[in-house]
């Protein structure tokens, strides 16, 4: 089988990277960027093909198994939101001489409030320019790609070292740092997946028929941590690597936000279900930073 991942250098991308290293897959062609440094990461693994970004134009996609799209900016900016998508529907269209494309989509296409685990049948309420963006390129993919298998994956919130803008590893610091937590309590509940669960819920796909991928996937967790969940959490890991207490304080406040979703559709297909907890994901950014 013959892979390409487009966005190899990004967060998701490198764990994707780490888990088809050596591995069964034939060959697996990484864009990036950082061609040097997508080089460099991978000196030993040899179906691990690194391929500048300005060679898309005449790449051969005609021989490509599947193609994992994961590029796309998390900035807030306008400006940048619009140069990714100008990227990403440029991959797209690229992408559509291939076999097959998995699409990587966000959670964040859902409404923010609500009360149960969104469901693939749930209408899109796209709240941020993030967010529009993401619907907007799903949209893209289902139109230039409809005459070959194709899926989005609407990606959980991923924690995991090296994540660092997400909440989980700033407390993470803030803690070892200062040895004080001070959260707000308020309606907030996090549906966050490890970014090895991430890939490996991904590489799941790979084991069905494309013909058999359904157009639109949750991949994530039911379960979610509240503010203080996520404090006591991180509290109880340092005190258990480092002997160090952590001093948690709290304040209350309203705000209201629901990240969960349900993946049983992924799990039914691949049988994929996620199997690392906030808490080994809490050890993993904490021995990260030591």
């Amino acid at each position: 089988m013959k892979i390409a991942i487009v966005g190899a250098g990004g967060f998701l991308g490198t764990a994707l990277m780490n888990k088809l290293a050596d591995n069964q897959i034939d060959e697996v062609y990484a864009f990036s960027f950082d061609f040097e440094r997508q080089k460099a990461s991978f000196p030993k693994a040899e179906n691990i093909i690194p391929v500048d970004n300005d060679e898309m134009d005449t790449f051969p996609f005609e021989m490509i198994d599947v193609v994992i799209h994961c590029a796309f900016p998390r900035n807030a900016d306008s400006k940048v939101i619009a140069g990714g998508m100008h990227f990403a529907a440029k991959a797209i269209q690229m992408a559509a001489r291939s076999k097959a494309i998995i699409h990587i989509s966000s959670q964040s296409v859902y409404c923010s409030i609500r009360d149960l685990p969104a469901q693939e049948s749930d209408m899109p309420e796209p709240e941020t320019k993030y967010a529009i963006g993401k619907y907007a390129m799903e949209l893209l993919v289902n139109s230039v790609c409809g005459h070959i298998p194709h899926t989005n994956i609407r990606m959980a919130s991923l924690i995991g070292p090296g994540f660092d803008q997400r909440v989980t590893n700033k407390m993470v610091a803030i803690a070892l740092e200062t040895g004080q937590l001070h959260v707000k309590e308020d309606m907030q509940h996090f549906g966050y997946l490890d970014i090895k669960d991430a890939a490996d819920g991904i590489l799941s796909l790979l084991q069905i028929p494309s013909e058999k991928w359904r157009h639109v996937y949750n991949l994530g967790s039911p379960q979610t941590y509240s503010l203080r969940e996520i404090a006591e959490t991180i509290a109880d890991v340092v005190k258990e690597e480092t002997g160090k207490e952590i001093t948690i304080t709290f304040e209350t406040d309203t705000k209201l936000l629901n990240s969960a979703l349900d993946g049983s559709a992924l799990s039914a297909d691949t049988g994929f279900t996620p199997g690392i907890s906030l808490r080994t994901s809490i050890h993993r950014i904490l021995n990260s930073k030591q």
